[in-house]
């Protein structure tokens, strides 16, 4: 009788705690979805003119490519160097080794406290106000991450395997390649979707590093929604809601390989 009562209370809260995580997404889509003269909690007319006046905007598809080239751009570059860098720091033996936690020191620093010094070395190098430099930024925060979670799931893996394809004659990169990267298939595919989902929701970066209009991401077209004479709720709700879509479908899509790469299963 007592388990009994354990499992309601646990039903209780979970059911209060997926209240408390849907509903601002469920407001924000029925704001999205009604006039803005509508203002009752169960609206009566429902209408896409929210998401008509967005795409109505020549500026915002662009917004979209610029922030799925950042965010592929940063998979892109940092998947090579973190593979590389987590074989090293799991399979060899070098002076410094055992001070490799440090990497995860760059992850935990809030970005405002360097933004100063961060925009004035990218206004230095000469790349202020382009992608190039949203991409690169983008690269460091997420290469730590990758590195240190690669190394474990690397570590993971039985060794022996390596040791006799290098005897076969396999190079070291074709280890790499054709031995470690598929044995750990689902630590890659976590690590993309984590730097995905990092990239597109950037905003502070982007914003400190962005000044034309025709360069700015998604994140930053938010702003174009408030105003100083008010707020077109409608419009920003829109926006987020379809802001949403991607990072959900990446991880809907990829669920069973990114749930199996943070838990540090082998998919069988």
């Amino acid at each position: 009788m007592k388990r009994k009562w354990i499992d309601r209370i646990c039903w209780v809260g979970f059911v209060l705690i997926a209240i408390f995580a849907l509903a601002p997404l469920l407001w924000g889509l029925r704001t999205s979805l009604t006039p803005n003269t509508e203002l009752s909690l169960f609206p009566k007319h429902l209408t896409l003119e929210h998401y008509r006046n967005i795409f109505s905007r020549p500026l915002f598809l662009l917004y979209i490519k610029n922030t799925l080239l950042v965010a592929l751009a940063a998979i892109a570059v940092t998947l090579p160097i973190g593979m590389m860098g987590g074989y090293a720091l799991a399979r060899y033996h070098f002076p410094g080794k055992n001070l490799s936690f440090a990497l995860m020191i760059l992850p935990l620093l809030p970005p405002i406290a360097i933004l100063v010094p961060l925009v004035s070395y990218i206004n230095r190098m000469g790349i202020y106000d382009t992608l190039f430099a949203v991409m690169m930024v983008t690269v460091v925060f997420n290469l730590p991450f990758a590195v240190w979670m690669l190394r474990n799931f690397i570590m993971a893996t039985p060794v022996a395997i390596e040791e006799s394809a290098l005897i076969d004659g396999c190079s070291p990169f074709g280890v790499l390649w054709r031995i470690v990267l598929p044995s750990i298939f689902p630590g890659v595919i976590a690590v993309s979707v984590f730097i995905f989902i990092n990239s597109w929701n950037g905003y502070l970066l982007a914003f400190a590093l962005i000044a034309s209009p025709q360069k700015r991401v998604l994140s930053q077209a938010i702003l174009a929604f408030i105003g100083a004479w008010g707020t077109d709720w409608g419009g920003l709700s829109a926006v987020g809601i379809l802001a949403l879509i991607p990072p959900v479908a990446l991880f809907v899509l990829f669920q069973r390989w990114f749930i199996a790469g943070i838990v540090g299963q082998q998919l069988k």
